[in-house]
């Protein structure tokens, strides 16, 4: 045996306290209930969020699509309004631009 005062060892304080630590705690293994009710709850938890980030893509996919559609239908019309208006502001720009013309000659 080892006097108190000498040193012990690295290796056999370890092990003392290994025998301490089992002495004082009894290591107990949950049931396997335990761990399989575990699994089902992260399962479970796993495909709520998967359905929760699945609704959202077809959400935003769903408005993107909506968009597209409402540009294919309605861009071209948009298109044509543009042409008209500008048509309709360039006529009046040549009358006002004639118009001054004229009375510049005058």
């Amino acid at each position: 045996m080892t006097d108190e005062k000498t040193p012990k060892s690295m290796e056999e304080r370890l092990q003392e306290a290994a025998r301490h630590t089992d002495t004082k705690m009894e290591p107990t293994e949950p049931a396997l209930a335990y761990f399989e009710n575990l699994i089902e709850e992260q399962t479970a938890l796993w495909y709520r969020q998967l359905w929760f980030e699945l609704t959202c893509l077809w959400g935003i996919a769903f408005i993107f699509i909506s968009f597209l559609i409402f540009s294919l239908f309605y861009v071209p019309l948009l298109f044509v309004l543009a042409q008209v208006t500008s048509i309709i502001v360039l006529i009046r720009y040549f009358y006002k631009e004639r118009y001054e013309m004229v009375e510049m000659q005058q």
